[in-house]
């Protein structure tokens, strides 16, 4: 890799650390925290270096998961290192490779809904946490109201992946020369 590709990485990867542990350490903004991780990974994309957005994917998680003091019972890194982290490099390819765009959205969607009910189960089973904020009838029917509100939130997520990538090409095409 050249040099700008790799300080741009580090730049990436740096500003990935931020938000996660920002998101760790805060629960109000994790998923503000994830989101905005989730466009710092795709900033080495500019200089057309899919080893580079890995690079950031992977050394951003793992240092956030050091400075956060390996946090496990925060919602930021299962979602980060399944989903939110993976999904806009996933989709860059897909777009470049020109992958149909419906098998493609279709793809994303599947797998957004089952990391929602995986994320789902795995803090009410397995980590115990107890929803007991939601009402009652939420809180039976959870199963029910999850898949729509995945389908809503990743339709906005899929969205702003690709509006953010237009922004991140066109401020880098400034900066960077």
């Amino acid at each position: 890799m050249k040099s700008k590709t790799i300080s741009v990485s580090a730049i990436a990867a740096a500003f990935v650390t931020i938000c996660l542990t920002i998101g760790a350490y805060f629960e109000v903004a994790d998923l503000v925290a994830l989101v905005a991780a989730s466009v710092f990974v795709i900033l080495p994309l500019y200089m057309n270096s899919y080893k580079g957005c890995l690079l950031c994917y992977l050394a951003g998680g793992v240092l956030a998961f050091l400075c956060s003091g390996f946090n496990i019972m925060s919602l930021v890194f299962p979602a980060y290192f399944v989903f939110f982290g993976v999904y806009p490099i996933v989709k860059s390819k897909f777009t470049d490779v020109n992958f149909n765009k419906y098998l493609g959205f279709i793809i994303g969607l599947v797998w957004f809904i089952l990391v929602a009910y995986g994320m789902f189960f795995y803090y009410t089973a397995i980590m115990g946490r107890v929803f007991t904020d939601l009402p009652e009838w939420i809180l039976k029917n959870v199963l029910y109201f999850l898949a729509p509100l995945a389908v809503i939130v990743f339709v906005v997520f899929d969205r702003y992946v690709v509006v953010m990538r237009r922004v991140i090409n066109h401020y880098l095409g400034r900066i960077i020369k």
